[in-house]
């Protein structure tokens, strides 16, 4: 069965490693402090996760070659 490749991808064909970082999703969620007024009296934070691309992967899903993750 060949291997896919992500579209665009500069990796050759062979063995590659599943990104450790973002388990191949691609996106890391960047939690975000928010501030939210429920009441007049009131303020309350909240906290969100927004998707960011991969650092580790540059947003690809995989890394070249064989790698133990550190």
């Amino acid at each position: 069965m060949p291997s896919e490749q992500p579209e665009g991808s500069a990796f050759e064909r062979g063995r590659n490693t599943v990104c450790y970082s973002c388990g191949g999703f691609r996106k890391i969620s960047d939690p975000r402090l928010y501030e939210i007024q429920a009441t007049e009296e009131l303020t309350t934070g909240m906290t969100m996760g927004e998707w960011r691309p991969c650092p580790q992967c540059d947003g690809a899903g995989l890394l070249p070659g064989l790698r133990p993750p550190v």
